[in-house]
């Protein structure tokens, strides 16, 4: 594989509005219709149903089409949510669950959305009572945040795996830090001084807590950050936008595959990535290339959308895990074929900032070949692979059916 390669007139080059309409038609299918959307699982409260409303209103900010399960849901909540306007149990005092915390993140998120897009009372009536319910009663057990925890028992999906200092942990390790994305995003829209307290308190201590040395899941750290850089955005404080600048910074040298993907905690190499994470680093790629005008965050994110993000992707419109790519084990295969309960909705984030930012994610398809120090190849920032019997860059696996997928095998080339 030395020297020069050819290029062939049929290189793929990333088409973001396919991308756009194969999610559309799979949220129009179960289980995202209104007869299961609410069957999320039981030990993540509101993770689905957050995610799901989410993933429509992403979808209709990005071409005014409305998938009919957003509105039925909107109409529901109060039938389906307990008297606080939320998801699972109203924890007892001096207790919390992560998994509570951090599934209704998107929770937040959504409820922020539907609240500032249509001035909808219902929805900021559910986000006031969400975070005044569930979040300000947990913030004082942050002191006592549990850091010794293991990640070897934990699968695609996280489960409780103990109980210390009022908490019930997760596998999920740090997940309790993923809500600061969504308490930030309600200060910015209600100015509630207690929920700047709240981040104020929760950032210190996910800073204190080293993520990368702690051995956090990258999907909650990046979460995490993009908090922090929204309520940067609104406060004005720029050591926070160091602060994110830092520890991205560690992420993508202790966190990010050879294919612009994620291990699934920092130190273990031997997982699986998760596009939900992989959304959350092109975003915060985007947004630090935006703030700061650093040119690597642009080639960053341009290099996220046309390897890794593109790779996620599923014919039927899903998104899915695929194997962690490292020097040591080249090869690119998926991994699990559809995450249906969490990346087939986060997907939906980075195609509303594709559509906000297209003139960013234009490629070359005729580009020469660039060997760069580490020895992968590039051909307009498209990762080189061989696949196939033949060299070609990463291509998007919604143009793949499910058959042929799960034994295709792609070398990255060094």
């Amino acid at each position: 594989m030395k020297g020069n390669l050819p290029i062939s007139e049929h290189w793929y080059v990333p088409d973001g509005n396919r991308n756009i309409e194969k999610s559309f038609q799979r949220l129009n299918r179960a289980p995202y219709t209104y007869e299961t959307v609410f069957d999320g699982n039981p030990g993540w409260p509101g993770d689905r149903e957050g995610r799901a409303l989410l993933a429509f209103l992403c979808h209709y900010h990005i071409s005014g089409r409305k998938i009919p399960c957003m509105e039925q849901m909107l109409r529901d909540l109060p039938a389906r949510t307990n008297p606080c306007l939320f998801f699972g149990d109203v924890p007892a005092a001096g207790n919390a669950n992560e998994q509570q915390l951090s599934g209704h993140n998107w929770y937040l998120r959504a409820l922020c959305d539907q609240a500032d897009t249509f001035q909808d009372p219902l929805a900021l009536r559910a986000l006031k009572s969400t975070f005044e319910n569930l979040y300000l009663p947990a913030l004082p057990l942050y002191d006592d945040y549990p850091l010794e925890r293991s990640s070897a028992e934990g699968g695609v999906d996280g489960t409780v795996c103990g109980e210390a200092h009022g908490w019930k942990l997760s596998t999920d390790v740090g997940c309790a830090f993923m809500c600061v994305d969504g308490v930030a995003r309600y200060y910015a829209l209600t100015g509630d001084e207690r929920a700047r307290v709240f981040l104020e308190k929760t950032i210190g201590v996910f800073l204190d807590a080293d993520m990368v040395a702690r051995g956090f899941q990258t999907h909650t750290s990046l979460t995490c950050l993009r908090g922090m850089l929204s309520f940067c955005e609104t406060t004005r404080q720029e050591k926070y936008l160091q602060a994110v600048r830092r520890e991205f910074d560690r992420y993508l040298r202790y966190g990010m595959t050879l294919t612009y993907e994620n291990f699934n905690w920092f130190g273990r190499e031997d997982t699986w990535t998760e596009p939900c994470a992989v959304v959350d680093s092109l975003l915060l790629a985007v947004d630090l290339y935006n703030l700061t005008g650093e040119k690597q965050y642009r080639m960053l994110a341009r290099r996220i959308w046309a390897n890794g993000l593109q790779f996620c992707q599923r014919d039927n419109g899903g998104a899915g895990t695929n194997t962690c790519v490292t020097e040591k084990q080249p090869v690119l295969r998926i991994s699990g074929y559809e995450a249906s309960q969490c990346c087939t909705m986060r997907y939906t984030e980075v195609l509303l900032c594709w559509h906000k930012n297209k003139e960013m994610f234009t490629y070359d398809p005729f580009a020469p070949v660039v060997t760069e120090a580490d020895g992968r190849r590039f051909s307009d920032d498209r990762l080189v692979v061989f696949t196939g019997g033949e060299v070609r860059p990463i291509f998007s696996c919604n143009t793949v059916p499910k058959e042929k997928l799960e034994t295709l095998k792609l070398k990255v080339l060094f």
